[in-house]
């Protein structure tokens, strides 16, 4: 399953990518939106029930959320089908720009992170589309806290 999100869910748009969904993001216009779900088949998120009901007129697939609050649309998706895999690689996108990630060896960020982060850490991991480098510092370790409440 693909998504397109429209600018009300940045925030959903980005954990998704982390659960692996391929997700677009950052598209302004409704009509655009829907052109775009329409010619990749893409499920649209939406909070706008103007944007829903036309896209669902037009034949596209919709899931309208009734939340602002993350953890409430992860469990209106989990209620609509949606299944939340492992977060992080191997699956993972870049929450960033929705490329790839792929896990890189330690000499290839050598030069590219801190040097007390190349020290510490045995694990990265690299963004195909973007070259964002991941590693399981502080703000991973923050996020598997949010992922585990996001499950629950």
């Amino acid at each position: 399953m693909r998504f397109i999100a429209d600018m009300m869910l940045g925030r959903l748009a980005r954990w998704l990518r982390l659960y692996g969904y391929d997700t677009l993001y950052g598209v302004e216009e409704d009509d655009e939106i829907i052109r775009v779900a329409l010619e990749e088949d893409r499920v649209i998120l939406t909070r706008d029930c103007g944007l829903a009901e036309r896209a669902e007129k037009l034949g596209g697939r919709v899931i309208l959320l009734g939340s602002n609050d993350l953890e409430e649309q992860v469990g209106e998706l989990k209620r609509r089908g949606v299944t939340f895999r492992e977060l992080f690689p191997p699956s993972a996108r870049c929450p960033k720009c929705n490329g790839p990630i792929r896990r890189v060896s330690k000499d290839y960020v050598k030069g590219k992170v801190p040097e007390s982060v190349y020290e510490r850490y045995d694990e990265f991991y690299v963004c195909k589309n973007c070259g964002q480098i991941y590693w399981p510092g502080r703000q991973w370790r923050e996020m598997l806290k949010i992922d585990k409440r996001l499950r629950a």
